[in-house]
């Protein structure tokens, strides 16, 4: 028995000596596999012909870029539905959101005549939705070719639990950030005092001004809870039923909905969801995809409810006593099914509008470059930076408006744009495409966690790590920063003060 095994046996932490076993493996490369291709082309084929059956009005060449870019993501969601890849591997869960992302979103947007009421008309609306459909079709091209050009290594370092460490980090850590977010509901009178005082617009602004660290670190609460049972009962969590896991599942997306969820928040309660599922996976045994599946029908009609909430607060509740007042607040807040799918979960109707406006409309000066320097500056609280820049919400109001119409008492375009559409923002249409070099980069860095060793409690940042890479795809870079500043960096501190760092070989 060697050292770090024999504190880990005498503090209750389970820590056998390293076994490489799967984690040694090399990782697949779908596009390597051509039936992977072959599949993908099949079943975009059929769903386009199935598409063109229910919907013959709008047959037209847009179909081609449309069905191209299926094929070309569908290429790793093959793979992942094969078993190829691992359930967590960023490369399968891009696949499978990307299918939706830039194939059945675009035929789903057409087939059900969705558009925002927020967002000016496109006049020839399928050729934008074409034309956008060609700069991401290139962009897949570039991301699946690239992804040669940044190998996959393994890790030669394990960060290994230290036992003293790991208690000390978390006994300081849990009453911290529990007793920072009681302190916050005392505050506002009690939990459903907070609610309310989301509820309220104006006195929202002006109650949470300067909080937003301090929600920051109360925020993690629920994170560092489930680190500390994760590690700590490694093995008896081995050991237990998949009833036992799933009320740990229920119960920490229950706390991480009152520590963050009221606040309106979805991408952080979305996030901890997922995150606890994939710790799971990655850290004790492997989930069942039919357990993902649920979990996946689980989050849409999560988004779909919550965003009343996030609209109109504490009101939204009166649904529970009548469904029918759905109907009114669908009505009211532009809040259908349809919109989590289409606005949500895809960019179809925002980035074909933007393409448009920045083509044929000629009134916008690109940012080269500005929305990305300036996404840092949230960082900086608004009481030390009061007309800090806003970054891609200026860009986007005069790109979708005209220049000199953003004003920020009158008019501020709050969209999210994706990976492309906010290249469009910063350099022509043309260049778009080349982001996508940046994703496979990213993606082949968070792929190389999967080979850490088993023992390595890095681990737990692979779902995190997957998860930003989904938002990278399909959201701004102020929002990857913001969901990174509030899921990743705590969990990251709280794992790198308990751990060592050992070289592979000497565990």
């Amino acid at each position: 028995m060697n050292a770090i095994t024999y504190q880990g046996y005498r503090t209750g932490l389970s820590l056998p000596g390293t076994r490489v076993g799967k984690s040694g493996a090399p990782l697949a490369e779908p596009l390597r596999d051509g039936f992977n291709l072959i599949l993908a082309a099949c079943v975009t084929l059929l769903t386009t012909v199935v598409f063109a059956l229910l919907c013959p009005d709008l047959l037209g060449w847009f179909l081609i870029p449309v069905a191209l870019c299926g094929c070309l993501s569908g290429i790793d969601m093959m793979a992942y539905v094969r078993g190829q890849v691992d359930t967590f591997d960023p490369l399968g869960v891009l696949g499978i959101f990307g299918y939706h992302f830039f194939f059945l979103a675009p035929l789903l947007t057409l087939l059900s005549g969705y558009h925002s009421k927020f967002l000016p008309a496109v006049p020839d609306w399928t050729s934008w939705i074409g034309w956008m459909a060609w700069i991401n079709a290139a962009g897949l091209t570039l991301y699946l070719v690239s992804r040669r050009l940044f190998p996959v290594r393994r890790p030669t370092t394990a960060w290994i639990v230290r036992p003293p460490s790991f208690f000390t980090a978390i006994s300081i850590a849990l009453p911290t950030t529990l007793g920072l977010q009681l302190f916050i509901f005392a505050k506002f009178g009690g939990v459903t005092g907070f609610m309310e005082a989301f509820s309220n617009r104006e006195g929202a602004t002006s109650s949470f001004t300067g909080m937003g660290y301090l929600f920051l670190v109360a925020e993690t609460f629920p994170v560092f809870l489930a680190i500390a049972v994760l590690v700590w009962k490694r093995d008896f969590l081995k050991r237990s039923p998949w009833t036992f896991l799933g009320a740990m599942v229920l119960a920490f997306f229950v706390l991480k909905l009152f520590c963050g969820g009221l606040r309106g928040s979805r991408t952080i309660t979305v996030f901890g969801l997922f995150w606890i599922v994939g710790a799971i996976h990655v850290w004790i045994r492997p989930v069942p995809k039919k357990f993902l599946a649920f979990g996946v029908l689980f989050i849409v009609g999560f988004m779909y409810l919550y965003g009343f909430y996030k609209d109109v607060g504490i009101s939204a509740l009166g649904i529970v006593d009548d469904a029918s007042k759905i109907d009114d607040l669908e009505a009211n807040s532009g809040r259908t099914v349809y919109a989590v799918l289409l606005g949500d979960l895809g960019r179809t109707e925002i980035q074909a509008t933007l393409l448009n406006r920045i083509v044929a409309g000629g009134d916008y000066d690109y940012a080269y470059g500005r929305t990305y320097l300036e996404a840092f500056a949230f960082m900086i609280p608004k009481a030390l930076w009061h007309d800090r820049p806003e970054g891609k919400v200026t860009a986007g109001t005069e790109a979708l408006y005209g220049r000199g119409s953003y004003d920020p008492m009158v008019r501020r375009a709050t969209n999210i744009y994706g990976l492309a559409g906010e290249a469009m923002l910063n350099f022509p249409p043309v260049f778009a495409p080349l982001a996508f070099i940046m994703l496979a980069c990213f993606v082949s860095r968070v792929r190389s966690f999967l080979l850490a060793d088993k023992n390595d409690l890095r681990l737990l940042l692979v779902p995190v790590l997957c998860y930003a890479s989904v938002l990278l795809m399909g959201s701004d870079l102020d929002n990857l920063l913001f969901a990174s500043l509030s899921i990743a960096i705590a969990p990251l501190i709280l794992i790198r003060c308990c751990c060592t760092s050992v070289k592979l070989g000497q565990v």
